[in-house]
């Protein structure tokens, strides 16, 4: 049986963002890049799903997360460099929310949203790092765990991640 809370889930700004994310994303060349563009559009979107389904189990705000998680390496995207994407993510997460608005109208992301989705795009490379802020934590952890899932070499404090994730889903 499905939670009735569940069934009422909308998540109509982050399938406008993740259709306008693959827009923008599908026709870039791989050349010059540190990793080809399919990784960070099937990155996007596995990331996305983790993050809502580990938000519901943290009762965290579930498409908020999903929203982060999918922008989370739109400075690797831009830039095509992984060195320092996630600090250099915020000039384009703010352009990007700001053209999603403009566009959107009906559904916007408010200004406390979008400073709730930065702090944890610019920290999420911080893996070692364990701050108070639920939000910035679960994006990390989402970021190690589909690492892991899509079998790219996972260690150190991305592992200790995945690990205690796992754990805390019952999964191991």
């Amino acid at each position: 049986m499905v939670d009735e809370k569940l069934e009422r889930l909308k998540f109509k700004r982050l399938n406008r963002i993740l259709a306008m994310l693959l827009y923008d994303m599908k026709d870039l060349p791989d050349e010059g890049r540190d990793f080809p563009i399919r990784w960070y559009i099937m990155h996007m979107y596995s990331s996305s799903q983790l993050a809502k389904l580990l938000a519901i189990h943290r009762g965290i705000e579930p498409e908020l997360a999903g929203i982060a998680a999918a922008l989370h390496d739109i400075g690797a995207v831009v830039t095509g460099k992984h060195e320092g994407h996630a600090v250099a993510a915020e000039k384009y997460v703010v352009e990007f929310l700001t053209r999603y608005n403009n566009e959107s109208k009906l559904y916007i992301i408010t200004e406390e949203e979008m400073d709730t989705i930065m702090n944890a795009i610019v920290k999420h490379s911080e893996k070692d790092k364990d701050s108070n802020d639920r939000f910035v934590e679960l994006l990390k952890d989402v970021d190690s765990l589909d690492r892991y899932f899509h079998g790219v070499k996972t260690e150190g404090a991305h592992f200790e991640r995945c690990n205690r994730v796992i754990k805390e889903l019952l999964l191991k």
